[in-house]
């Protein structure tokens, strides 16, 4: 009986290829491949990257690079865990709707409203803050593999507010005035930070 419902890990993939995989268990795999077109094809892909990286004769780059590149990444704290067992992930920010013309695929909203989307490597987060007469709302929605269930919590200068994540992870903060501040999505298992977001200025 094959015991993969779906598509096989990466990882595990990677291990069939590389021969570290039991017998029992490579047999099963071997199971799955011959039924499935999208794992056979990443196996004869994993097999040529591997075949190329046991052929490669192209020098390394040299020492002081990969000691720059090792230090930039170790700079930055994404995977922290939380007290509650929970990773930690900054998000990073790649669009801002201030100042600029609205991309396709980006959603519109009102005059003076902003949106920003971030990305955490898995998952997404439109964010949208949008003018409420002398206050501001805070909306948004988290695409990706852990947005399944949650709440979003804002801390800022007036203290914290939190709300629940609907069936779509859709969460809509309570008005808030001016001021900097930090949002954190408690997900499944993850929360994701945002930093110093600017509002109403």
């Amino acid at each position: 009986m094959n015991i993969f419902l779906h598509h096989i890990p990466f990882i595990q993939l990677a291990d069939y290829v590389e021969g570290n995989l039991p017998l029992d268990e490579r047999a099963e795999l071997e199971a799955h491949i011959a039924a499935c077109s999208r794992c056979s094809g990443e196996i004869a892909q994993l097999e040529r990257l591997i075949g190329l990286m046991r052929t490669d004769t192209i020098p390394d780059a040299p020492l002081s690079v990969i000691t720059r590149a090792v230090r930039l990444f170790r700079s930055i704290p994404m995977l922290a865990p939380t007290l509650s067992g929970s990773r930690r992930v900054q998000a990073v920010l790649h669009f801002d709707s201030v100042g600029l013309t609205p991309a396709f695929g980006v959603r519109s909203g009102k005059p003076g409203a902003r949106q920003l989307l971030f990305s955490t490597g898995m998952d997404e987060i439109d964010l949208r803050i949008e003018p409420a007469g002398q206050t501001w709302t805070v909306s948004g929605q988290v695409l990706g593999e852990f947005a399944t269930s949650g709440s979003a919590l804002l801390q800022g200068p007036a203290g914290t507010s939190e709300t629940a994540l609907n069936e779509l992870s859709e969460f809509v903060l309570p008005p808030v005035q001016a001021g900097t501040y930090k949002l954190i999505l408690k997900l499944t298992n993850i929360d994701v930070e945002i930093d110093e977001i600017r509002i109403g200025f």
